[in-house]
């Protein structure tokens, strides 16, 4: 029985059940290879399912937040009005879907304010930009971990 049907933990069964069960059966050298990779490609998805709303809504907050303190400072009409669009959407709701939409709107209001700190030379806010790419750089980075490439 399944104590914990979580989407990682049911990847993670997967998983398992490929590595320990199938991947010994085979003689193959090229099936392994590819029960191999497609095994990894599934372990990353089980991260990716763990964590992925919440770390979009982590970021999207600080995104918004960014946006906000850019518009204070040098507002412009396509900043605010990607602003707005982000507010336009359901900003309560935790399906898949409508997280995915909100952060894309995020990123494109964040396109807006920081391409507003660059017009105006706002080098503190161009450097705060980078350090929220670097933050998305590093949870890319904690999803891939687990990637190897198998047979190269």
């Amino acid at each position: 029985m399944i104590t914990r049907p979580t989407t990682d933990a049911l990847i993670g069964d997967c998983c398992r059940e490929l590595t320990d069960a199938i991947l010994p059966a085979l003689t193959d050298e090229t099936l392994r290879l590819r029960l191999v990779m497609t095994e990894t490609v599934l372990r990353n998805a089980a991260v990716r399912a763990a964590h992925e709303i919440a770390w979009m809504l982590g970021e999207t907050s600080a995104l918004m937040a960014y946006a906000a303190t850019v518009a204070a400072r040098h507002g412009s009409e396509p900043l605010a009005a990607a602003m707005a669009a982000v507010e336009a959407g359901p900003p309560q709701s935790l399906h898949l879907a409508d997280v995915v939409d909100r952060y894309e709107r995020a990123g494109q209001a964040f396109e807006k304010a920081l391409e507003a700190a660059q017009e105006a030379g706002a080098a503190d806010l161009i450097a705060q930009a980078r350090e929220l790419l670097r933050d998305r750089i590093a949870i890319e980075k904690q999803v891939m971990a687990t990637y190897a490439v198998v047979g190269r």
